[in-house]
């Protein structure tokens, strides 16, 4: 009768182990998400944030996300590194917010 609440205890013990994250059985499809970013956008710049402009274009934006000033009307790329050949510019929306749309 103990040896089958141990099995029983053992078992569930390894099942929650399978659900926690940053154990192994997670890091394989964390590293082939889509939602990860690409390497350069993980850096903070100078101004805190971690997208910055890149000659004619902003890099690491994030699609959907507020413009500030200094970026209406300007193109950027996509801070998720699947998707970083996407084009964005930033654009006014009909509630005069302004936001990354895809382009």
């Amino acid at each position: 009768m103990i040896t089958v609440q141990r099995r029983i205890i053992a078992a569930f013990a390894v099942a929650t182990l399978l659900f926690v994250p940053g154990t192994p059985a997670f890091a394989t499809t964390d590293a082939q998400s889509q939602t990860t970013s690409a390497g350069w956008c993980e850096e903070r710049q100078p101004s805190g944030r971690y997208y910055y402009r890149h000659g004619t274009h902003w890099d690491c934006v994030v699609p959907g996300a507020f413009c500030s000033k200094a970026q209406r009307r300007q193109y950027g790329y996509s801070m998720r590194a699947a998707a970083h050949t996407k084009r964005y510019k930033c654009v006014r929306y009909p509630s005069n917010t302004w936001h990354w749309k895809r382009v």
